[in-house]
């Protein structure tokens, strides 16, 4: 994996500086330790390029920037195109000649052959930059889960882009104001979606779209969409015919993922995604896989056990660790790393995870992206059931009493947290039932910890129940059955929920310890397969994952197969009773937090109180606002 940045000039007596890339890259060091590379456009003096790079495949040829043959197409890459022999093999017949073994050189020559469609080739994640010299044009392009983070801005005069927002800021005079608006859909959903970031002057580029830039009429760029999922599945075989395809796709996407010139390994979790990948990796080799996997001292969020069964079974040269409680520390770490807040604190045990890998290998392959595919988040489930309640009139009086919610917290993922969550959405409209169950803080919620001339200012109630509106759409005729409304919840996690929460978190974690993080369940094909099955195939409303279950049946453990998904928790609730608690009043409750104007200090002390004694579990809550005030002493008031 790699960073990169650069800068347009529109003004060209105003020519890029290389101390200014080079400020750029610096900060990138910790994405691609191995090597740094820069382009300056000597001709129009308008192009700036700077690439770090973290060497993993061609480790001798393969420095960056670089350009075609004559100089004239010079690219900026970060990512992995898995099918990049076979796209050289094809340009060679067509004439291309080549220099290096990198995929990155690949690419340029498709450029070459396809222009801007050079993307419908890709197989694999990149973000990626390529200035055209005789154009005087700039492409921009992200995969298409967002695999790869891309960043730009405009500035006075300036285009500028990078891997994370932390390059973007080091340009001279680039103003740090927070979008505050971008701030309440980070409280709605723990992360800031696309294409909004946390910095007022700053964009995501979204994934799956492009951006032309082009210098003599730069206000026409708009980013495009070049792919996307099946809308409604599509495929007529049997049950076993997808078991077959699913199979054959899915151990392809794991052979491609498998190249690489460093050491590589996997993440196991205990789960089964994670199980399937190893079992797969293990089939390819004729060697041990390399598996790392963390765990906690409470049993509750405990998956050691499980893991070990699986690389035990596999015979893996595996490796583990136990995440101990004292993360005061790390949590200042983790805002550094993201550049912007983010609450989900599975980041914390990603984090811990990827410095247990990097210890071992310098590529790891993950499960992440399986529960998008196959519906295994618990969520899918909930919709069958409220669909059920909603239908009986019995149920439905039953889930709007509100005795529920006054029975006493539970712990990660028990019974009756769960039963909590469900019948608090069950009565609503199916999106913002979806948000409910989504939401770190509902909008409601919100309305009651922001200040009044905060959320007067910034957003209205009925906006952020719209949040999903568009993804949970009734179809032309005919009622909405609960089958469509899992096939659409799917379809918005691969689209928002994938590239803002999970990606950004395997990202950031991994390339904070300069580890390269591949996910076979994202590949594009096996998506494009996995959306083209019948609902039931993968989620029959009751369990979750069932074209995998029996796929896979004779290949894993038997409790392996008939695990419920634990998801990667965090025992955030016991943390802010205890080693958290301090930093949390020191820098949450504090005169310079408050003084931001963002918050009520009664609703936060609640917060608190309640968790402290156990009246609830808002570990996620206050996870959320204590990272928020972190980024903002670390982005925002520091003028670095």
């Amino acid at each position: 994996m790699c960073g990169i940045a650069g800068i347009i000039h529109f003004d060209t007596d105003q020519p890029v500086s290389l101390s200014q890339l080079e400020r750029m890259a610096a900060v990138l060091a910790h994405r691609g330790p191995d090597d740094s590379g820069f382009y300056l456009d000597q001709t129009s003096q308008r192009c700036g390029l700077a690439h770090r790079r973290l060497s993993i495949i061609d480790l001798e040829t393969g420095h960056q920037p670089m350009s075609n043959e004559d100089q004239s197409i010079w690219i900026c890459y970060n990512g992995e195109c898995y099918n990049f022999e076979q796209l050289r093999s094809d340009l060679e017949q067509r004439g291309h000649r080549f220099k290096s073994h990198s995929d990155t050189e690949v690419i340029i020559h498709l450029y070459e052959e396809f222009g801007t469609h050079c993307l419908e080739h890709l197989r694999g994640m990149f973000a990626l930059a390529i200035w055209d010299q005789n154009n005087q044009s700039l492409f921009l392009a992200r995969d298409r889960l967002g695999q790869k983070p891309l960043y730009y801005s405009t500035h006075q005069g300036r285009f500028i882009f990078a891997s994370q927002p932390k390059a973007i800021l080091q340009t001279e005079n680039f103003p740090r104001n927070p979008d505050t608006a971008a701030i309440m859909q980070y409280l709605l959903l723990q992360y800031v979606p696309h294409p909004q970031t946390a910095f007022a002057n700053i964009k995501q580029l979204p994934p799956p779209h492009s951006l032309i830039i082009d210098c003599k009429n730069f206000s026409s760029a708009t980013p495009q969409r070049y792919w996307s999922l099946p809308a409604e599945p599509t495929f007529n075989g049997s049950f076993e015919d997808a078991q077959q395809a699913v199979h054959e796709e899915l151990s392809h996407a794991v052979r491609m993922r498998m190249i690489s010139d460093v050491p590589l390994g996997a993440f196991l979790s205990g789960g089964l995604d994670s199980a399937i990948i190893v079992a797969l990796m293990s089939q390819a080799t004729d060697h041990p896989v390399k598996t790392c996997s963390i765990g906690f001292e409470q049993d509750l969020y405990n998956e050691l056990p499980y893991a070990a069964q699986v690389a035990q079974k596999f015979n893996c040269d595996h490796a583990e660790h136990i995440v101990q409680p004292n993360c005061a520390e790390t949590v200042e770490k983790l805002c550094s790393y993201y550049d912007e807040p983010f609450a989900d604190s599975s980041a914390l045990p990603t984090w811990h995870l990827s410095q247990l890998a990097r210890s071992r290998v310098t590529v790891a392959l993950s499960g992440d992206g399986g529960d998008e595919c196959f519906g295994g988040y618990d969520r899918y489930r909930a919709l069958h059931l409220t669909e059920k309640i909603n239908n009986n009139s019995l149920l439905r009086w039953l889930a709007q009493r509100k005795f529920w919610q006054k029975l006493p917290a539970s712990e990660h993922h028990a019974r009756l947290d769960r039963l909590k969550r469900l019948l608090a959405g069950a009565n609503l409209p199916p999106h913002q039932r979806y948000l409910k169950w989504m939401a770190v803080f509902d909008p409601a919620l919100i309305e009651t910890l922001c200040s009044p001339n905060f959320a007067s200012n910034n957003f209205s109630t009925n906006q952020l129940w719209q949040h999903y509106a568009n993804d949970f759409k009734s179809p032309s005729a005919g009622a909405t059955t609960s089958a469509q409304l899992i096939h659409q919840a799917m379809q918005s996690d691969a689209s928002n929920y994938l590239p803002g929460d999970i990606n950004t978190k395997i990202d950031r974690a991994g390339m904070s310890t300069a580890l390269e993080l591949r996910s076979p369940f994202q590949d594009h094909k096996l998506m494009e397969l996995a959306h083209s099955l019948p609902t039931h195939f993968r989620h029959n409303g009751r369990l979750g994952k069932r074209i995998l279950r029996r796929t896979y049946r004779n290949s894993l453990p038997e409790n392996i197969l008939r695990r419920k998904k634990l998801g990667f928790g965090v025992p955030v609730g016991n943390w802010f009773r205890h080693e958290l608690h301090e930093i949390f009043t020191d820098t949450v409750l504090s005169r310079r937090a408050l003084q931001r104007g963002y918050f009520n200090r009664p609703a936060i002390e609640n917060l608190l109180k309640e968790n402290d004694q156990k009246r609830a579990d808002h570990g996620h809550r206050l996870w959320s606002l204590l990272m928020l005030e972190l980024w903002h002493r670390k982005y925002i008031d520091l003028r670095q």
